[in-house]
């Protein structure tokens, strides 16, 4: 009984765990959103992964997510793998890293293309 017990407290301390750990990534998430809802670009590619502005040159970021389209909305649900996450909204599902300086948008406006695989308009999955 004890034995069963502990098994099941620690269940639920590790789920209260991980849901502490979502929290940085819904706060990045949500700075990013704000930052593109408010035309504030500049602020919106500082938080992008060093591989999701690779498709723009360096000095251009702020053009091409200015012309991303990605969807505007609020961090919904949130997943979190080790240093992964995703993070979905009501229209957009965006794709996280943690780095060393914290978390990064790895991918935003994605969509669905078929169970696995992701189509996003600012970097990818």
């Amino acid at each position: 009984m004890i034995k069963a017990l502990a098994f099941g407290l620690s269940l639920l301390l590790a789920g209260c765990a991980g849901a502490s750990g979502q929290e940085p990534v819904k706060v990045t998430a949500g700075r990013f959103l704000s930052a593109l809802a408010s035309g504030d670009h500049g602020s919106a590619c500082a938080l992008l992964a060093p591989r999701a502005r690779e498709s723009w040159a360096p000095a251009d970021c702020e053009g091409g997510i200015a012309g991303a389209n990605v969807p505007d909305g609020v961090p919904e649900t949130v997943s979190v793998w080790s240093e992964e996450a995703q993070v979905k909204t009501a229209r957009d599902t965006l794709f996280l890293h943690e780095s060393p300086t914290g978390w990064l948008i790895t991918g935003a406006g994605c969509r669905h293309r078929n169970e696995q695989v992701y189509d996003c308009v600012v970097g990818g999955p």
